[in-house]
């Protein structure tokens, strides 16, 4: 598996109570470049794909490097602040789903106690995304993309040790994608409350993914 070398360290995240929480006195300018990132954003950029025929349905491919105003180019893809809030969303609903089913299916209590950690950070997650898609005027999705829920659909389908390596590999993978894509916006949103977001929410998925890291090698 691949090993991850972490700007932010996880005791940076233990220190911080709610550390993914927008705080308005928190500098924007706060650095997250990560080469890491930059790789699985040239790896992922055409993950999260809505609807069946292109790669995002909330996303165009530039015609060049440059980007219209208010847009951030995410790998191949032009994103909006909108897009991300989707994206985030939708992702956020996924991995408390999944958490629900490793509690239920899950043969590991080191698995069950990450997945109870999961369903924790990111219902808080989707609280401040849903306050902060309010006071944008945007309606957060209630259902999952269609490739979030192939992904929930296709381990409800496991039980056991079975389930086990599936879905550490998958909440791997679904880290690595949400990394990518907050560095980006981490970066290049052009609203404050926004970027603070993803500024915020880094060191939570970062935390997440090394954790699912470890306990993946340990099932395989």
């Amino acid at each position: 598996m691949k090993k991850i070398l972490y700007v932010l360290g996880i005791s940076a995240v233990a220190a911080s109570t709610g550390c993914s929480r927008i705080d308005a006195n928190t500098s924007n300018t706060v650095p997250t470049a990560d080469n890491y990132a930059a790789t699985v954003t040239s790896t992922h950029a055409g993950a999260g794909a809505v609807g069946t025929t292109s790669a995002d349905a909330y996303a165009t491919t530039p015609a060049s490097n440059a980007t219209v105003p208010g847009t951030m180019l995410y790998g191949t893809r032009t994103i909006t602040e909108a897009s991300f809030l989707t994206e985030a969303a939708s992702s956020n609903m996924m991995e408390m789903q999944l958490a629900k089913l490793a509690l239920e299916r899950s043969s590991r209590s080191e698995i069950k106690e990450f997945a109870r950690m999961i369903l924790n950070h990111h219902a808080k997650a989707s609280e401040e995304l849903t306050t902060l898609a309010s006071g944008m005027n945007l309606t957060l999705p209630t259902g999952l993309m269609p490739d979030h829920q192939e992904l929930v659909d296709k381990l409800s389908k496991l039980t056991g040790n079975e389930f086990d390596k599936k879905y550490m590999d998958e909440i791997e993978e679904a880290h690595e994608r949400d990394i990518a894509l907050y560095e980006v916006v981490s970066t290049a949103a052009p609203t404050t409350t926004v970027k603070a977001f993803a500024i915020r929410t880094l060191p939570v998925l970062r935390m997440h993914e090394h954790h699912a890291d470890k306990l993946d090698d340990k099932v395989e």
